[in-house]
């Protein structure tokens, strides 16, 4: 790895690469958030949370 100048340490990707990983790593946090949200109110609704 380090005879490429454009790979960078210690993931072996190049910007552009990490900058795409990241990009579907933020999008797939955005989904399960999303998810999480409307588990959550299904949870809310169907059960005897504070009612």
């Amino acid at each position: 790895m380090s005879d490429d100048p454009n790979r960078v340490w210690p993931t072996g990707l190049t910007i552009a690469e990490s900058e795409e990983l990241h990009k579907h790593v933020i999008d797939g946090a955005r989904v399960f958030f999303l998810i999480s949200v409307f588990a959550h109110l299904l949870a809310y609704a169907y059960s005897p949370w504070l009612h």
